[in-house]
């Protein structure tokens, strides 16, 4: 089955035509798992579930670790059966000051240490409920490495199942990730005709059975919809890449993935 394991049809890009993308979806007869980035969107991924094979993860997306407080409380009392993950969460070196509208200027330490406080107790409420972690990091300061930070933090806690979305370091990186029992996903940038060719090189010398496929939409839409408003049928086309670039077939590929999420997620 096609499986978009990071989706965001609770994100208001799709406020005006929800209904109708969902009903893409199942007639593509695929599964979506929609990820929460706030309490808000956590709680509409979890009312999407109410739709065959649509599944959440719920939490605190960490650019937003100053906009709302992360109770575990609420998050907790969202959980049911098809909350299959805890996030996303994670680090980001992005956007380090968190410089948005209304926002107070911080120091680059109290961002860090707060975003590292809400990451380790999204790792205790993801082991109290035995669920993986949905990783959010991203690179953005010169001499660190977000996905080693992040790697050494879960490695710290013993956990045992997690994935890295949207996957953007390097392929060193990226082995430690996969030898530590981790999963690497990837999605629209693996297609683009420019400036892809160190993430198509990793995705092509990195084992099927430790790749997860997603969109992360209404972002990063592949190729050859690039430009539009990015939605979970998609994906396919991310599988289409990866089985050119590993000389598979589609059907190997989404087959594959399908059944990675089944492992990770206990789908």
């Amino acid at each position: 089955m096609l499986i978009d394991t990071h989706a965001h049809l609770n994100f208001e890009a799709y406020s005006q035509d929800r209904p109708e993308v969902i009903k893409r979806c199942h007639d593509k007869e695929m599964a979506v798992i929609n990820i929460g980035s706030q309490l808000a969107t956590s709680q509409l991924g979890v009312v999407l579930t109410k739709e065959d094979y649509f599944y959440a993860a719920v939490g605190l997306h960490p650019i937003h670790v100053f906009d709302e407080d992360f109770k575990a409380e609420d998050y907790q009392a969202l959980i049911n059966d098809k909350v299959v993950a805890i996030g996303e969460t994670g680090l980001d070196f992005y956007h380090p000051t968190f410089e948005r509208a209304g926002a107070e200027a911080r120091s680059l330490e109290e961002v860090i240490a707060k975003q590292q406080e809400v990451f380790l107790k999204h790792i205790q409420l993801a082991g109290e409920n035995d669920l993986p972690l949905m990783l959010h990091g991203r690179n953005g300061l010169e001499g660190r490495d977000v996905y080693r930070e992040m790697l050494e933090i879960l490695k710290e806690q013993k956990v045992e199942r997690a994935v890295f979305h949207c996957f953007g370091g390097d392929q060193s990186v990226a082995e430690e990730i996969i030898k530590a029992g981790y999963y690497i996903g990837t999605d629209g940038p693996l297609t683009f005709k420019k400036k892809a060719e160190d993430l198509q090189a990793m995705i092509t010398n990195l084992p099927l059975e430790r790749i997860l496929i997603e969109t992360d939409c209404p972002y990063l839409t592949p190729e050859p919809h690039r430009g539009e408003r990015n939605e979970p049928i998609y994906v396919e086309h991310v599988a289409e890449k990866i089985a050119e670039l590993k000389n598979l077939s589609k059907e190997e590929v989404i087959e594959q993935t399908w059944q990675n999420a089944v492992n990770l997620f206990k789908l």
